[in-house]
């Protein structure tokens, strides 16, 4: 038995246009000050925990995350590529199928590349915490946050009565996490979960602060690999069936034959497969502070916690003249100078072929932003 981590790579984190592009995702981006990105940081992060590590990504970033990834001590196959991108469902049921096919009784756990972290030891505590959660009760398990605020961009995940006994608690066998790591596991508090809520409104998620029955779903799962195998199966047989095809047609060198079968799957994300489906599952609060970098308003929240703003609140990154400006983020990353005055709460993010200017308030909008390029049939900027 071993212990593996997927580093889920996907996507293209369109609403941090114009920085990234179909050919430059979010986790390929430098997005803090030391200039590493998002997917480099994150499997420095896990390294340390597991056996394996793998990045699961789509096939067309496969060639990018391998030439980001040189230079780390990975064993294996570093990188899992999914024939087609299907949605978090398919692809972490083909890398949990692909694992099990070699090592069946693995267990794994699934994190996002994406993701800013302010407490890497805090993190690893988490992950190997539910990992060891998904061992010793032959389920699922999946880590929550304490709300920061009433977020209405995340998914929650709802805490039963009643914490579980520690002592029931034991590491995934493998992995080389230290004596300390397992120690602050073992101590996390975990419970039964009840379900899930994706993005509720601001009423409800004011509640959900308020009532302190809620975590924010940050998206790390783990699982025994048998167990995520039978409630695929369970949940959606055809689905499974497919990725059985796809995975076999894989190892045999098959790329089309895996692509075709693969490309037929209708995209699902994991939680609606898999974890809201699911009876057993445990979630484990997390002592960390998290951010998905969804946007510009969270790289300025995470740039300005990490001691990255000046005295009036404003993150500014290359070449900037600034006069009288407040709590706005400016990137000039177009090789040229960006003047800003007298402005507050503005994202200001020039790229070199496109210049985006939004409240910070409103952030989520570039996505209208994206969908007018598309509509336009502006494929240059995407």
């Amino acid at each position: 038995m071993g212990y593996h981590i997927l580093v889920l790579a996907g996507g293209s984190g369109t609403r941090l246009w114009p920085l990234s592009r179909s050919a430059v995702p979010k986790h390929l981006l430098p997005l803090d000050a030391s200039g590493m990105t998002l997917l480099r940081a994150t499997v420095e992060r896990v390294l340390p925990l597991a056996d394996q590590v793998h990045v699961v990504t789509a096939a067309t970033q496969a060639q990018a995350c391998r030439r980001e990834l040189a230079g780390l001590p990975l064993s294996g196959e570093p990188v899992i590529a999914e024939p087609a991108a299907r949605g978090t469902g398919p692809a972490l049921g083909l890398a949990t199928l692909w694992i099990a096919a070699r090592d069946p009784e693995a267990v794994i756990s699934s994190v996002h590349a994406d993701a800013h972290v302010d407490d890497p030891d805090a993190y690893r505590a988490a992950v190997l915490a539910a990992a060891g959660w998904a061992a010793s009760t032959g389920g699922l398990a999946t880590v929550g946050i304490v709300p920061a605020y009433a977020s209405t961009g995340l998914g929650y995940v709802a805490v039963g009565e009643g914490r579980l006994e520690p002592r029931r608690w034991g590491p995934p066998e493998g992995g080389r996490a230290g004596a300390a790591t397992r120690a602050a596991a073992a101590a996390l508090p975990a419970f039964p979960a009840l379900g899930f809520v994706e993005k509720p409104t601001p009423e409800v998620a004011r509640g959900f602060v308020s009532g302190g029955r809620h975590l924010w779903n940050s998206g790390l799962f783990a699982w025994s690999a048998a167990a995520f195998e039978a409630e695929l199966r369970s949940a959606d047989p055809a689905l499974a069936a497919r990725i059985d095809r796809a995975v076999a047609a894989l190892g045999r060198g098959a790329a089309a034959e895996a692509e075709a079968t693969y490309a037929a799957i209708q995209p699902v994300p994991v939680d609606t497969l898999v974890m809201e489906r699911t009876r057993r599952l445990t979630v484990v609060r997390g002592a960390f502070t998290w951010s998905d970098v969804g946007g510009f308003a969270d790289l300025h929240r995470v740039r300005r916690a990490a001691g990255g703003a000046d005295a009036r609140g404003n993150v500014l990154e290359g070449d900037v003249l600034e006069v009288d400006a407040r709590e706005s983020l400016v990137l000039a990353r177009g090789g040229r100078p960006v003047a800003v005055v007298g402005v507050e709460g503005l994202a200001v993010v020039d790229s070199g072929d496109a210049v985006l200017v939004l409240p910070l308030d409103q952030a989520q909008r570039v996505r209208e932003i994206v969908e007018r390029i598309k509509a336009l049939g502006r494929d240059d900027l995407l």
